[in-house]
């Protein structure tokens, strides 16, 4: 029982090509890799590895190589690549995604729309493969989730199409919204790219989590600074067994003016999101007027698509953010035969023993629906007289 976890040490920071490095370095073939990218039916690149240090730590490196790629591609010339390419249809659409956010960024950035921006170096084959093949090297490591440390940005300055500007960059920065960063090191230490890849794949930043470490991998980056933080990226995979310790972020906002209608509204375009949870509770107002408390419980990586809803579709002007602790058991379902039908059962473990056990109310009501004789609380007793009878 367990699941297996994928930790970014991202104290050095974090580019495309480091992920790509780091995934490799711990464990995935890169023949396998190779082959998943083949799929892309673009040819024009090919990946080259090779081993190095930095700062004393042995790791591996990742080039793109692509001789011939011009770059400013528009997000149509992307998504016509990703379409008509072989990948399975997650992978294709994780990466979609992924890509059509640096253009929804980008757009921001330029007061353009994500259709008519054309991307200089983020534009280039080299983007493509290093999303991509962080998307199939996820899928080749097999892990169930993707944890990381807080983000170094770096600090200085980069050179763009568009002159010298301040690290982080423009773009990086509104990908890193809702992430924790820091500065250190006197270079870019997060690309556009390798922000995008952490803060649309991770499910919760935080310290290391309580797990049995399996495998230990550190990609490289391109520079090799005498001093301060080694310029590589670390990746850790292991296995949590048990109680599981979360971060989550709880979002609150108070309404005193919006009908019914439109808090239920809320409320259902929240749950739409896959968001943990969401609970309204009547309080009183200034002025003495009632209102209701809107409280969502997030993972770190839903708090945009939340905040969109919450602002969109309510009424509020301000939404209060916080972190969380949740303690969660570890999550197993089961299934039991009844004389109404079959009842998924969901059970908590802790320390390796179920400690809660109780039938989804999903598939109950179904069933009781459909025999209109019998009660939900009839089918729950059913299915928790056969859970019990054949443990």
């Amino acid at each position: 029982m367990g699941e297996n976890v994928l930790y970014f040490d991202c104290s050095s920071g974090v580019s495309g090509d480091m992920i790509l490095a780091g995934i490799i370095d711990v464990g995935v073939p890169l023949k396998a890799l190779r082959a998943e990218l083949e799929k892309l039916d673009i040819g024009g690149f090919r990946l080259v590895r090779s081993t190095g240090t930095r700062g004393g730590l042995r790791g591996t490196r990742i080039r793109v190589e692509t001789p011939n790629d011009v770059g400013y591609r528009h997000w149509k010339d992307f998504d016509r690549v990703l379409k008509k390419s072989r990948l399975g249809k997650s992978t294709k659409e994780r990466s979609r995604d992924l890509i059509r956010r640096i253009f929804e960024v980008e757009a921001l950035v330029h007061g353009a729309t994500p259709e008519s921006v054309h991307l200089h170096e983020l534009g280039s084959l080299d983007t493509l493969v290093d999303i991509v093949g962080t998307v199939c090297g996820v899928t080749l490591l097999e892990v169930d989730r993707i944890e990381s440390s807080s983000v170094n940005v770096g600090s200085g300055f980069v050179d763009t199409e568009h002159g010298r500007m301040s690290v982080p960059a423009p773009a990086t920065t509104l990908l890193l919204k809702g992430v924790p960063v820091f500065s250190d090191g006197e270079f870019e230490r997060t690309t556009p790219t390798g922000a995008l890849l952490v803060s649309g794949l991770v499910s919760r930043f935080g310290p290391w989590p309580a797990f049995s470490l399996d495998r230990i991998g550190y990609g490289l980056g391109t520079k090799n600074p005498k001093v301060g933080r080694p310029n590589a990226l670390r990746l850790v995979v292991g296995r949590v067994s048990g109680q599981l310790t979360e971060t989550l972020l709880s979002l609150e906002c108070t309404i005193d003016d919006a009908t019914p209608e439109m808090i239920g509204f809320v409320q259902e375009r929240l749950l739409g999101l896959g968001v943990l949870d969401v609970f309204l509770t009547p309080v009183m107002m200034k002025k003495n007027r009632p209102g209701t408390n809107v409280t969502v419980l997030i993972y770190p990586s839903q708090r945009d698509a939340a905040l969109a809803v919450l602002f969109k579709e309510g009424s509020t002007l301000g939404v209060r953010s916080y972190e969380v602790q949740r303690e969660a058991l570890e999550r197993r379902f089961v299934e039991v035969k009844t004389r109404y039908g079959t009842v998924r059962i969901k059970e908590g473990w802790r320390n390796g023993i179920v400690v809660n056990a109780s039938p989804e109310y999903e598939n109950c009501r179904r069933l009781a629906k459909k025999n209109s004789n019998v009660s939900l609380k009839s089918v729950q007793r059913a299915a928790m007289a056969a859970y019990e009878g054949q443990k």
